[in-house]
């Protein structure tokens, strides 16, 4: 099975409804079953003081359209792995437009050119 959008950097979309480019209308949620481990884990890398910050962040960040300091795919299953090469922000998104996890690695660019080879079609 193959992912049913092609590699993008265009995240939110304002109309709601699915394009060429995103096929889910933006990320809306973080999975609520381990936003608290999330949070735990990485809220104070991405400077979060809440949980609800933490999935609002990961939430802005997966709608954020940059083309210029931002880069992504699409893997097999349709999630979306994006990453900014200015902040170091790396989240992965499920078709559904729940954001799954959100962090800064602490490899940076060397992790997402592993995530890439490891996931990318």
């Amino acid at each position: 099975m193959s992912a049913t959008k092609g590699p993008s950097n265009l995240y939110g979309n304002p109309a709601g409804i699915p394009t060429e480019h995103i096929n889910y209308p933006y990320a809306v949620t973080f999975n609520q079953r381990t936003l608290m481990k999330h949070y735990n884990d990485h809220g104070d890398e991405v400077g979060a003081t809440s949980a609800q910050e933490y999935q609002e962040l990961a939430i802005d960040f997966a709608n954020d359209v940059n083309n210029v300091t931002h880069d992504s795919f699409v893997d097999q299953n349709g999630s979306t792995y994006k990453f900014s090469y200015e902040t170091g922000e790396f989240a992965i998104i499920k078709s559904d437009g729940t954001v799954i996890t959100y962090y800064i690695p602490d490899r940076g660019e060397a992790y997402w050119e592993d995530v890439k080879r490891k996931h990318s079609v």
